[in-house]
């Protein structure tokens, strides 16, 4: 485990993400694909019913949100992370519905199987890693002739904002994981945090030590160097060129700083 990977595992081992409040069915289902799970799905091109007997693999499953919405509706899930307290709480969530998922605790970096998976999902991993790219490329290596591989990105636009917010953080409160939300809760919430969620949501959002940004063509260069034909984007956006750099823009006004971009293996890989 390298020095990136120690010092962002500090950080959710103490606040285990996304740490969501699901306690009953409908918090896991209905909610859930309300808030979060629509989108992703919609990008994969994916609808409930279709993960039926499928192979899935989620890679920095965190809490295991998505990993048990997965499995809740027939899909096979393997999902890994580094953080032990996020995997606890991923393996109580799952043994609450009992649902049979496989969790495995593992630096993103350095996962090797030897199982194949028709959908390949990794949102909200790579851009806290030290290698992006070559973490991508090891599991775009997963995925079956004709699965799909979608992952979740910082956007080296839409974030800019925010960037600036975490550097002024950074400059006020130094590098301490504490200090750092302390001052979040003075000086940008005024109040306290009032939840686990909420607080495992501001450490991530302005206290996490490392996070990479990544454009739209950049993305499809990883897809295209891997084997990997593009698909679709959320929020919207054309394939590269200069209309994809004018949409990041308007992102940037928007502040739509999380990017998920869904890409098809066609070939034998």
């Amino acid at each position: 485990m390298d020095k990136i990977a120690l010092s962002v595992n500090r950080l959710y081992e103490k606040f285990p993400y996304p740490s969501l409040p699901i306690c009953t069915e409908r918090d896991l289902i209905s909610k859930l694909h309300a808030n979060v799970m629509g989108k992703i799905l919609d990008t994969a091109g994916l609808e409930p019913d279709s993960l039926s007997g499928k192979e899935i693999l989620d890679a920095g499953c965190g809490t295991g949100e998505k990993a048990c919405y997965f499995s809740y509706y027939g899909a096979n899930v393997m999902a890994i992370d580094l953080c032990r307290s996020s995997l606890q709480k991923a393996m109580q969530l799952a043994e609450r519905f009992h649902l049979p998922v496989e969790f495995e605790h593992c630096d993103l970096a350095e996962f090797r199987t030897g199982k194949r998976f028709d959908h390949v999902f990794c949102l909200g991993a790579l851009h806290h890693t030290r290698y992006p790219y070559k973490n991508f490329a090891s599991l775009a290596d997963l995925c079956k002739p004709g699965g799909t591989v979608t992952v979740g990105l910082y956007n080296k636009y839409g974030r800019l904002a925010h960037r600036v917010t975490r550097m002024w953080i950074g400059l006020r409160a130094g590098t301490d994981i504490d200090k750092r939300l302390e001052y979040v809760e003075k000086s940008i919430y005024r109040r306290k945090l009032r939840s686990v969620h909420e607080t495992a949501y501001v450490a991530d959002k302005y206290v996490n030590p490392h996070e990479s940004y990544h454009s739209v063509g950049e993305v499809l260069g990883w897809f295209k160097k891997n084997g990997i034909t593009y698909i679709g984007a959320y929020p919207h956006v054309k394939e590269g060129g200069f209309p994809a750099f004018l949409t990041q823009l308007r992102w940037m006004a928007k502040g739509s700083g999380f990017l998920l971009c869904r890409g098809g293996r066609i070939d034998g890989g």
